[in-house]
């Protein structure tokens, strides 16, 4: 036994008289554009125990009542951790996370009491912006056995107990961002207690190493205005620079504080959170867009020459077409060319049109400008939305195409999903005359700027739907988006939205697409608010504040000139 088996005797040797801690490594760094921290991580306490001492404990019941008076943690909570803890593993379990320092002080001051327990040092995800962020960063959570066996799959280093990345670009980049961890071993009495200052015995290390950092293209001063702004409204704002695709802010409510997840989430406030599916990321998921997909129905109609630019139309409460009545949002009656209607957003005009136009043009045009395909941003969570035609009616709904089809989808309603991601996408399309940009959150000058040269348009339709465009913000329905002295010169193009939807106390989802300077477009936005009302009076301020918080930061002037 000495000499054939001296190898497997001292390892249960050293076992018996030492024991093992991980040295959990700081995940990396999140920065957003101007080097503020947005996900960081800081040194806590945590409460823990060694499984192969608590396994020899004789009374569990009463050490867990010993930790239950010390800690104030549920005396039944604590027993059933003790109970169920496999003593066939070498690491320890953990207790309680981010424990207080006069519990610490508890928990050593009556260490003869409580054999196997002990308290150690690691670092904690931490978010100082809490849910302002909270869809872009994502949160951590130790991994489940579902997630440990996909890794395993993946050949990826994880272990029980480890810290992952659960949702957005921690999830995304997890590999990036986790480090390599430690080890510390230090030599124990019978109790498990360190005798290390009682005798010559120093503790065994092996250094974490931290994981790398990332930087973002967020401004988090854009994002905290976006953030705010929404206020209690359910949706979503992105904010993107059209010349680059660098997303400046992305915004989804209702939020969560990812905090929560880093020291262990309550199931009662994860349950109120899921009710309001605070979890959703509503800037990458799918809803019916309106009127802001009027533009692409202008550009087609322009291009295709079913309407002049100055060509006046009659626009009323409604039009009938096939023994149905199509609605307008308005019965004024009046006599507008293209550039008005945009302006004013009426829908029997685009009917008048749409009856001329096929719904392959319309398709086509859509997705010339990213709309039925995901966006491809790094933090994976998106939808790719809906851009309809016969061929995709017929395959999903068995059904044909009507002409009354064509005239909804003209207006942005029929089949028809968009993700506010997508809608920033398309609006950014046009603000750059068909160079769609490739929308990017990891700030990385190698990125490709741009997905798509769209050249389905010619400049004079470009003309004429930026000029309606103009109008909606400067007179029309998206008046509300115009910005505050100094800034109220700055001229900025948009379009509203008020998309038809059941099931929500209003009966409208409320959209506001715009971009600015008018001239050379820098910054472009896409507000979003889910069965909201209407995109003139709810989303255009959101983007008012966006602008004006823009500019304020990024080309600042004297508030009396």
């Amino acid at each position: 036994m000495q000499v054939v088996e001296h190898e497997k005797y001292k390892i249960l040797a050293k076992n018996n008289s030492s024991k093992a801690s991980t040295l959990r490594a700081p995940r990396g760094i999140i920065y957003d554009r101007n080097g503020e921290i947005l996900a960081t991580s800081k040194l806590v306490l945590k409460l823990i125990a060694y499984p192969q001492i608590i396994a020899k404990v004789k009374d569990k019941p009463q050490l867990a009542k010993r930790l239950s008076i010390l800690t104030e943690k549920p005396e039944e909570e604590i027993f059933k951790l003790l109970n169920t803890a496999n003593p066939r593993l070498p690491l320890p379990v953990t207790i309680a996370n981010n424990i207080e320092v006069s519990e610490a002080l508890k928990i050593f001051e009556n260490e003869h009491l409580l054999p196997g327990i002990d308290v150690e040092s690691q670092p904690l995800r931490y978010y100082p912006y809490g849910p302002i962020p909270s869809h872009i960063i994502g949160y951590v959570g130790e991994v489940n056995d579902r997630e440990l066996s996909q890794y395993s799959k993946a050949a990826k280093k994880v272990k029980l107990r480890d810290q992952i990345g659960k949702s957005a670009l921690e999830k995304y980049y997890d590999q990036t961002l986790r480090g390599i961890d430690g080890e510390k071993r230090i030599f124990v009495d019978r109790y498990g207690k360190s005798f290390a200052s009682r005798s010559n015995q120093k503790e065994l290390r092996n250094e974490a190493v931290k994981g790398s950092d990332i930087e973002l293209t967020i401004d988090i001063d854009i994002q905290k205005v976006a953030y705010d702004a929404l206020g209690d409204t359910h949706g979503a704002a992105v904010v993107v620079n059209p010349k680059n695709g660098e997303i400046l802010a992305l915004v989804s409510k209702p939020s969560y504080n990812p905090n929560l997840f880093a020291e262990g989430i309550p199931y009662s406030i994860y349950q109120e959170l899921n009710q309001v599916k605070a979890f959703l990321n509503r800037a990458g998921s799918g809803f019916t867009p309106g009127s802001i997909w009027k533009p692409i129905t202008a550009l087609t109609a322009l291009e295709r020459k079913v309407i002049s630019p100055n060509k006046q139309l009659f626009v009323s409460g409604s039009v009938n077409f096939g023994g149905f009545r199509f609605g307008d949002w308005t019965g004024k009656e009046d006599f507008m060319d293209i550039k008005e209607a945009l302006a004013w957003s009426r829908n029997t005009y685009f009917y008048q049109i749409a009856k001329l136009m096929k719904p392959e043009w319309l398709a086509k045009s859509g997705r010339s400008f990213g709309l039925g395909s995901k966006t491809g941003i790094e933090i994976n969570d998106e939808s790719s939305g809906i851009v309809p035609d016969p061929n995709w009616k017929k395959k999903h709904l068995k059904q044909p195409w009507f002409p009354g089809n064509t005239l909804h989808l003209s207006i942005g309603q029929s089949y028809l999903m968009v993700t506010p991601l997508q809608a920033a996408r398309m609006i950014s399309g046009i603000a750059n005359r068909g160079d769609v940009p490739k929308l990017h959150i990891i700030k990385d000058p190698s990125k490709e700027d741009f997905d798509y040269h769209n050249k389905e348009f010619s400049e004079s339709s470009y003309d004429v739907v930026h000029e309606g465009l103009r109008r909606c913000v400067k007179r029309g329905t998206g008046g509300a988006a115009n910005m505050n002295r100094p800034y109220d010169k700055i001229k900025i193009a948009g379009k509203t939205g008020s998309a038809e939807v059941a099931g929500y106390k209003h009966s409208t989802h409320a959209w506001f697409v715009a971009f600015a300077p008018y001239e050379d477009p820098e910054i472009a936005v896409a507000i979003f608010g889910e069965g909201a009302g209407h995109g003139g009076s709810i989303c255009a301020p959101v983007a008012k504040q966006i602008f004006q918080k823009y500019f304020e930061k990024y080309h600042p002037v004297d508030a009396k000139s």
